[in-house]
């Protein structure tokens, strides 16, 4: 029988990193804990306040670098991961791309990228011309010298094509929906139940939350009974709260941090619409929950979020950064609950293609590929 694959995945993130905690770190932990005896892996992730070395859902965690404070703590991890890469025992390693924690990728060592997006072309419109265009050199520089590469999303993988080394091979290795979302608790009345729902990082840029509590201004307007529950966990919570309070709507926007599973999963089952409004994103892992919860979304049209329409299966787009637009699909879609019917059992019919199980077989074959050996 031949012995497991020893993997090393880097990543600063985890999906109990208060600061952060999206989907690349569920995705990582589904991956690995479904690959079972087949390969050896640890995880290498960011240190933040209470974090520890251990197993989780089978997989093996060990953090790196400062536990605060948070640019100290993704810093440090970078460079801990960085000498981890150059001296550890490994047939293959994993680095997940991200331009605000760099981890140098050590020459003649199986170690390949994986990417859920790229950051460049849109970090000018968070830190400014300089800081943008630093940025994206930054991540043009380190992925030339990238020789395997693996994509959350087919649009993602044509745009790493040409910025990896030329003799890279760039595959498609999507994310997946765990199958509790396929079969979510009743929704049952509740005092705090909310027709709309935003759920994922509190990052009110990337993630459009600014743009979210306009167009629920306008909603307001039109439905004044609409209610919006924003869930989640982020450092930017705080700065979410003063929003609606600026908005005036903390009458009719409840924010919440945290939720877990169950709760989440209790929430989408509450919901008529979920709403996500990013300025940028590669696949969201929610708007794939939410169709295999059969939960109609509004989205917009960034990244490969495009990749998950076909015919009525798939969220309702509208341009990025367009409060009206957004404000007018999210009423037209309250309003129209045969609509609302067609798009949830679309969504779910989708969504059975997205199996944890047989991306981990993607991922698996990937692995082998970086390490240079035979496919099981």
């Amino acid at each position: 029988m031949p012995s497991a694959l020893r993997v090393l995945h880097c990543i600063y993130d985890d999906p109990g990193n208060p600061w952060v905690g999206g989907g690349g770190a569920e995705r990582v932990r589904a991956l690995y804990g479904r690959l079972g005896g087949a390969v050896d892996v640890l995880v290498l992730t960011g240190n933040y306040p209470g974090a520890a070395d251990g197993v989780t859902d089978g997989v093996r965690y060990e953090r790196l670098g400062a536990p605060w404070p948070y640019a100290w703590s993704r810093a440090t991890f970078g460079a801990a991961a960085t000498r981890r890469l150059r001296r550890a025992r490994y047939d293959a390693a994993v680095v997940e791309l991200s331009a605000y924690t760099p981890v140098m990728l050590p020459p003649g060592r199986p170690v390949a990228v994986a990417a859920q997006m790229l950051i460049g072309p849109h970090a000018a419109r968070r830190w400014g011309a300089a800081g943008g265009r630093a940025v994206a050199w930054g991540e043009r520089r380190w992925l030339r010298g990238a020789r395997h590469a693996c994509a959350a999303s087919r649009r993602l993988a044509a745009d790493l094509a040409p910025l990896v080394h030329p003799d890279a091979r760039v595959a498609v290795v999507g994310n997946g929906v765990a199958p509790e979302f396929f079969d979510p608790p009743p929704a049952a009345p509740a005092p705090d139940a909310a027709e709309l729902l935003c759920y994922g990082r509190f990052d009110v840029h990337q993630k459009g939350l600014d743009v979210l509590l306009a167009a629920m201004a306008e909603v307001r307007r039109r439905r004044p009974g609409t209610r919006l529950r924003i869930a989640g966990r982020g450092r930017d919570a705080d700065r979410v709260r003063r929003l609606v309070a600026a908005h005036g709507l903390s009458d009719g926007v409840a924010v919440e941090e945290g939720p877990t599973r169950a709760r989440a999963l209790a929430l989408f089952a509450a919901a008529r619409v979920l709403v996500a409004p990013s300025r940028f994103e590669g696949v969201p892992l929610t708007l794939m929950e939410a169709m295999a919860a059969g939960l109609p979304a509004v989205a917009a049209d960034v990244g490969a979020v495009a990749e998950l329409c076909d015919g009525d299966a798939g969220p309702v787009l509208v341009p990025p950064e367009d409060p009206a637009a957004l404000a007018a699909s999210v009423v037209s879609l309250l309003d129209d609950p045969a609509r609302r019917r067609r798009l949830a059992d679309a969504g779910r019919e989708a969504a059975r293609a997205w199996a944890w199980d047989a991306l981990a077989e993607r991922h698996l074959a990937f692995l082998h590929d970086v390490a240079g050996a035979p496919r099981p």
